[in-house]
């Protein structure tokens, strides 16, 4: 059972689609900056079922990835340039353009602390990402009492082109610092 999100993090996908996929470096959201709130991942892809003698005897699924909503605490610099493609400015600005560029890629990394269990973490990665969705900018006045508002993020996860990989979840006691994309030999039997 997972008790809390622990961290959400990304690494920036560096090769093109085409080419085998490399990572870059892990980055971890601070919680106080741009900590998580709250995730939701639901699965994308048709259900289809083949009957025979009025029975439905097989059943398959197309796995397209998954559409993720993210909950963050605000929107950093990181975010809007590795998630969403905007510029910095010499000042500090984020400058959003108008191109029809493609955004970046990258692996998602969400993080659950685990409650009464073996090891501290349950830990997806999602290895193909990309903000499908602006986040929305809305802002209202407080009231007699703080009313925060967060920012959400659609992410559309989906297959890597190489190997069809989608989610990898590690259970472990420590955040992985780099995204390790299994091989053949590390699967049973």
């Amino acid at each position: 059972m997972n008790k809390t999100i622990a961290k959400v993090g990304y690494a920036p996908i560096t090769s093109s689609v085409e080419e085998p996929y490399t990572y870059g470096k892990v980055v971890y959201f601070k919680s106080t900056e741009a900590g998580g709130r709250e995730v939701s991942a639901e699965p994308n892809g048709e259900t289809t079922t083949i009957y025979a003698d009025g029975l439905p005897v097989v059943t398959a699924e197309e796995n397209a990835g998954y559409n993720i909503t993210v909950q963050l605490l605000s929107i950093i610099d990181d975010i809007e340039k590795s998630w969403l493609g905007n510029s910095k400015t010499t000042d500090g600005s984020i400058l959003e353009k108008n191109t029809t560029a493609e955004r970046p890629r990258f692996a998602l990394i969400i993080a659950n602390e685990r409650y009464n269990a073996a090891t501290k973490y349950e830990i997806d990665i999602y290895f193909n990402c990309i903000v499908s969705k602006r986040p929305s900018r809305a802002n209202k006045t407080s009231e007699a009492n703080f009313d925060p508002q967060f920012p959400e993020f659609e992410i559309a996860a989906s297959p890597r082109e190489d190997n069809k990989y989608v989610r990898i979840t590690l259970y472990s006691d420590t955040l992985p610092e780099s995204i390790k994309v299994p091989t053949e030999e590390d699967f049973e039997g």
